[in-house]
């Protein structure tokens, strides 16, 4: 008897949060400053970690075109 009436709110209230005006108002208080807040927090490492990543890859380079030219010279 309490699952069929849990079941039945739970019906409702997904009905009512689907309609276009009640997603709107979820997308625009809820979802986007909490998907603003997240990267905000996040950007800085994001930043750091595609540097670091960005330098390796040239050092690699580096690395391979110094190994090629010692190869050709013996």
């Amino acid at each position: 008897m309490i699952s069929k009436f849990a079941n039945e709110i739970l019906d409702k209230i997904i009905n009512e949060l689907r309609k276009k005006k009640n997603m709107e108002k979820i997308h625009n208080n809820l979802i986007d400053p909490l998907i603003y807040y997240c990267f905000k927090r996040i950007y800085p490492y994001l930043l750091v970690t595609s540097i670091i990543f960005i330098l390796t890859f040239i050092l690699a380079i580096l690395i391979l075109i110094l190994l090629i030219k010692y190869l050709y010279k013996n």
